[in-house]
């Protein structure tokens, strides 16, 4: 199957969060069908496929997820001024049908790659860190996962190298008041009023720049969502600013929580809900594998300026990078596109260094 086409039909199965089935059920049985030799393995809707390994090579993974954020597509499936649309078509199904190829043509015996490859297809990356696919995965195949020395993820960026990636955490910091009738506020204590100091240290709060093995990541810290009690009418007894704090390569998880107790110390927070605590990623330039990849086509290499699970696979002491041909700008955007140019330019990459 041509490459556009793997491409327009992962596009064709919704795949939104959560609902995964039914393109894990075509992806295992596109492996099966395109090389026998693999021997696939299914994790609820996550797939993992290999062959058995030659232990003279080393072991590179390519992975990708399947699903995709809810969104709307007007020209789905269509192909317009050298742009396929559709949803995912970027983040990152045009990742996932690279990956389809390749198998396809190794399966074709057109490929000997100089390494023992491992395929990873899973499910619901756009959501919670704990909620992730590749969790259970990883219970399930530690030892098989943990023999790997390179996972690219194909997540889209615009065929460059990107390592390393900031963390994240999701933080409401609390307040607490007395509820009251709003027409006599003095019988109560006005949560939302508590928080102004946050709310103000949050709005002076500027990028903080870091380098980082000569490559540069921004720290930024944000108020994103609020919660409250209590009606228009009425004086709320809590209150909860969700504060999002992207943190550099250089800093632990455990460094980034100490960082917003202090920031909610100084505003008087009353209590720390952690909601989502992801690590950052391991910045792998001295990855013998990925320096060979980045000399071999002289490809660009950026930080990663967002998280993504090459920070998952940095906890589990694997390297990782993120190398894709999708457009990171097309990211969850309405009417999202994949530049075909740019999926054909990723393939041929990849088929040539997996070519001996």
């Amino acid at each position: 199957m041509e490459l556009l086409e793997i491409l327009k039909k992962l596009i064709e199965i919704p795949s939104i969060y959560g609902n995964e089935k039914e393109i894990a059920d075509f992806t295992e049985n596109f492996i099966k069908e395109n090389n026998p030799s693999l021997t696939v393995n299914r994790v609820s809707n996550t797939i993992i496929a290999c062959s058995s390994f030659d232990e003279e090579k080393p072991v590179l993974a390519l992975v990708g997820h399947l699903d995709t954020v809810p969104g709307t597509n007007e020209y789905t499936g269509k192909v317009i001024d050298g742009k396929l649309y559709g949803l995912g078509a970027s983040d990152m199904k045009g990742g996932d049908a690279v990956i389809l190829k390749i198998i396809e043509e190794t399966g074709k015996g057109n490929l000997n790659p100089p390494y023992n490859l491992v395929y990873i297809l899973y499910e619901r990356e756009e959501g919670p860190y704990l909620e992730s696919g590749l969790i259970p995965l990883y219970e399930n195949f530690k030892k098989l996962l943990e023999k790997i020395d390179l996972a690219i993820i194909l997540e889209p960026t615009d065929n460059a190298i990107q390592v390393g990636c900031l963390g994240v955490i999701h933080c409401g910091m609390v307040f607490k008041g007395k509820r009251a009738h709003s027409a006599r506020p003095w019988q109560g204590e006005n949560a939302i009023h508590k928080g102004w100091k946050l709310l103000k240290l949050l709005s002076e709060k500027k990028p903080q720049k870091y380098e980082f093995q000569g490559l540069t990541y921004y720290e930024v810290i944000n108020a994103t969502m609020v919660d409250f009690t209590g009606g228009r009418n009425i004086i709320p007894d809590s209150f909860t600013v969700n504060v999002n704090y992207r943190f550099s390569p250089s800093k632990t998880l455990e460094e980034a929580v100490k960082d917003l107790e202090n920031l909610g110390n100084e505003a008087n927070v009353d209590e720390f809900e952690w909601r989502d605590l992801s690590p950052s990623g391991r910045v792998c330039l001295d990855n013998p594998i990925l320096q060979k990849l980045i000399k071999q086509f002289n490809l660009k290499v950026e930080s990663k300026q967002a998280w993504t699970d090459v920070a998952r696979f940095s906890q589990w002491g694997i390297d990782a990078v993120n190398f894709g041909p999708g457009q990171p700008s097309q990211a969850h955007q309405k009417n999202e596109y994949i530049e075909i140019e740019k999926l054909h330019e990723n393939y041929k990459i990849l088929k040539t260094f997996l070519s001996k």
